[in-house]
Order: structure tokens, then C-alpha cells, then sequence
């Protein structure tokens, strides 16, 4: 994966990258995700990088998530918003940038008691099922998938066993809470 130049990389983890990408024409979810700040408010860790994250709207599901990037040799912050939506028990993150095929730009995303885990759709896996019809969507000329608004039905079979394979099960993203 290309170095991160942006949120995404940190918080949906190769979203933005040379590769080819997962996009949606709204958000993915039936309706946005009731949170607690109690779950969500504080400062977080993975691997790479440590953020700053902010319930902004609890009942719109909105974080703010904030932190410090280097750019032409300078400390720069960045902030930016995530969306989280519901569908069933399942949670998506999804966050609207102008850098990709489709506006939003989404992961499966888990707060798990001071650990968050986020898992990036499968190109391929998408493709498949956009192309068989399975989902509503199109493919781009450089391989994005960009997926119309899903249905109920539609978000239920993407998550069925039978789909399994469209996340990125064995490397999730993950990051752990260091305090509130």
C-alpha cells in the first residue's frame, strides 16, 4: 500500500491507495448508527499512527476523528468526519471524499469494547457480484466498483456466508484505546 496522505488509509485502511477501490453512491447501511461517546470519545492507537476521536452526532452516528500527519517536511493536523450506518447488527463506516469514483468511500467497522476493528471490502469479491448482478453497481475503466444504493436484501446477502469472502477477514485495521 502506498504511504497514507489522508484519513482513509488510517481509518479504512488502503481505501485510498494505488489500487483500485470499493465506492458508493450514498452511504452504505440502511440508516445511520445511534452511538454512545461513552464507546467512541478519545485517543486511539494502531500500528501507524494515533488519533483523536469525537462523537459529533450521536443520533446521526457522525465522529469527528482528528490527527497530526507530516506534509513537505511540517507537522500538519488533519479532521475529518465518518459516518457510521446500521444495517442489522453489522456497522459501516463510511466517509464522503471527492478523491474517489464515488463519493462515499466505506468499511465494515466494529467498536469492541476499547478496540475497534475495521475490515476494507475486497475489490475483487465486489466486482464479481456487481458484474452477475447480484448487487446494483458498475465497474470503471481503472477497475473501482462503484455500488448504487443497496437494499435491505441486497446489504443482507452481501453479508451472508455465501458472500463471505468480500471483506478483508485476515488483516483487519485495528485500533485500541488509550484513554478518553
Amino acid at each position: 500500500m502506498l504511504r497514507a496522505g489522508t484519513f482513509l488509509a488510517l481509518l479504512l485502511a488502503a481505501l485510498i491507495c494505488g489500487c483500485s477501490q470499493v465506492a458508493s453512491l450514498t452511504p452504505v447501511g440502511e440508516h445511520p448508527r445511534k452511538i454512545s461517546p461513552d464507546d467512541w470519545n478519545g485517543t486511539w492507537l494502531n500500528k501507524e499512527q494515533t488519533v483523536r476521536i469525537r462523537v459529533a452526532d450521536p443520533q446521526r452516528g457522525v465522529l469527528q476523528v482528528a490527527w497530526v500527519e507530516e506534509k513537505g517536511g511540517a507537522l500538519v493536523p488533519e479532521s475529518h468526519q465518518l459516518e457510521l450506518w446500521a444495517a442489522g447488527t453489522w456497522t459501516f463506516g463510511n466517509f464522503k471524499t471527492k478523491e474517489a469514483a464515488a463519493p462515499y468511500l466505506w468499511a465494515l467497522v466494529q467498536n469492541d469494547h476499547g478496540q475497534i476493528i475495521i475490515w476494507t471490502p475486497d475489490q475483487a469479491s465486489f466486482r464479481k457480484l456487481v458484474e452477475t448482478g447480484v448487487l446494483p453497481g458498475s465497474v470503471t475503466k481503472g477497475g473501482d466498483v462503484i455500488l448504487q444504493k443497496l437494499s435491505g436484501e441486497q446489504l443482507q446477502t452481501m453479508m451472508s456466508p455465501a458472500h463471505s469472502q468480500c471483506f478483508h477477514w485476515q488483516t483487519p485495521l485495528v485500533f485500541i484505546r488509550l484513554g478518553k
